[in-house]
């Protein structure tokens, strides 16, 4: 199985300014979710694969949106984004919560906490649309599949992104093209030492009943 294309949950993103007012959908924030590929490419964003990474129904409850995750391990990304899709998602308004993103985020000689993180991105909730959230509070609408009890122990301690926007995946084929990107170069330490990056992204839509999971054993373990 390709790791770049079958792989799974999580990602975000700030522009720092750095687009300027050459594109009306970037915002100065840590995350965000409404800019385009390009437009992140070209304010300095670094992109995870060269594709959007594709997430596929999984399992025998599908039926009830069971997917794989869409995304891949990378090396340290401070500033990046992540394009994932859906193929053949079953949209179910008993489930579906929206978007959720999975950032396996190495914090570096910062000393910031997961918690500290969260506190940060959501004070700008209101301007991106996007709630950040730990694995054991992420859940699918009746609460059935809190993400904590099928993540990898690798990434259950990661950061969770969850945002709902005004087309649910499409179904069947192709879903829309979801980005999302994050910018932590200001959170960087006062002493020398490496500053808070991404090394892993994935996303998938709500998932169902249950989640299956497919990528024991490919994301790496993150540096404490």
């Amino acid at each position: 199985m390709s790791i770049r294309r079958f792989s799974r949950v999580a990602v975000i993103g700030l522009s720092l300014g750095a687009a300027g007012s050459a594109f009306a959908s970037l915002t100065n924030t840590l995350v965000q979710v409404n800019a385009t590929g390009t437009e992140l490419s070209e304010a300095g964003y670094t992109q995870l694969g060269s594709s959007p990474y594709v997430s596929l129904p999984s399992g025998e409850c599908a039926v009830n949106g069971c997917v794989t995750l869409a995304g891949a391990s990378s090396s340290s990304i401070s500033k990046g984004y992540l394009d994932f899709q859906f193929l053949n998602y079953t949209y179910n308004p008993i489930w579906y919560s929206g978007i959720f993103a999975l950032l396996d985020v190495d914090f570096g000689a910062t000393g910031m906490t997961l918690t500290q993180l969260i506190g940060l991105i959501n004070d700008q909730t209101t301007t991106t649309g996007v709630t950040a959230l730990t694995s054991a509070q992420a859940n699918n609408a009746q609460g059935t599949c809190s993400f904590s009890e099928w993540l990898p122990t690798s990434l259950d301690d990661g950061l969770v992104l969850q945002w709902t926007p005004a087309t649910p995946p499409t179904s069947p084929g192709l879903s829309q093209v979801f980005t999302i990107a994050w910018d932590f170069t200001s959170l960087q330490p006062g002493l020398q030492g490496g500053g808070v990056s991404v090394e892993g992204a994935y996303g998938l839509p709500s998932p169902g009943a249950a989640a299956l999971l497919a990528i024991a054993g490919v994301v790496r373990r993150r540096r404490r």
